[in-house]
């Protein structure tokens, strides 16, 4: 019988798992490039509380749904995930993801990114996102394995929001359009932000497999 040696791939730091949430926020939202002092305590308390990396941008990812089927009138925030993270009061929820026994746990999810639709411009990235996740079969520690994975994730999408460059005046059209109904109630600095938030959705809405979400459904416990 053997044991899994979890030191050999040790999850990383405090600090480091927070700059990977901000980062993650920024690319999902766009705008400025830091949490508020809110998001921040309140991401602060998480991490040493035990919720990992991965469960945090699932969240994000989660609420960003939410937002995309009824557009808000904040900014995407942590703070808005909170109810997805914690749960109602009393509830009992996942916050890190299962070790596991068995390697090549996220194999299928780089099967599955291999065969996805993706727009030739992006074909390159994908390619890079399929090696960094089956170069994974190596980490043993689940954190730093999902963190890892989301990481990856995320460097797909700031490629991908760059590679599109020449379509950014398009997806702010589009996004104006769906957000049309706020333009009155908004100030002009906050709508702004409104539509860099919504143009950088409907870039991801093209892979929608590619998600710090689809990481933790395959890592987290059942």
């Amino acid at each position: 019988m053997t044991t899994t040696d979890h030191t050999a791939n040790p999850a990383p730091s405090l600090a480091a798992q927070a700059e990977e949430v901000r980062a993650y926020v920024v690319a999902v939202r766009g705008g400025a490039p830091f949490l508020s002092a809110a998001d921040g305590r309140l991401l602060v308390g998480w991490l040493e509380g035990g919720v990992s990396v991965a469960r945090i941008l699932a969240a994000v990812d989660e609420v960003a749904e939410k937002r995309r089927k009824k557009r808000t009138r904040g900014r995407l925030s942590l703070t808005a995930c909170r109810r997805s993270i914690e749960g109602k009061k009393g509830a009992k929820t996942s916050s890190s993801p299962t070790p596991q026994a068995e390697m090549n746990i996220l194999a299928p999810f780089a099967d599955d990114l291999e065969r996805m639709e993706i727009d030739p411009i992006f074909v390159d990235e994908r390619t890079k996102l399929v090696s960094r996740i089956r170069r994974l079969d190596a980490v043993t520690d689940p954190d730093a394995l999902a963190t890892e994975a989301v990481a990856a994730v995320r460097a797909f999408h700031e490629a991908t929001w760059t590679l599109a460059a020449p379509d950014h005046a398009r997806l702010r059209t589009e996004a104006k359009q769906e957000l049309s109904a706020l333009s009155s109630v908004l100030s002009v600095e906050a709508f702004e932000a409104a539509i860099d938030e919504v143009a950088r959705d409907l870039l991801r809405r093209r892979v929608p497999l590619v998600s710090a979400a689809a990481i933790w459904d395959r890592l987290s416990p059942k």
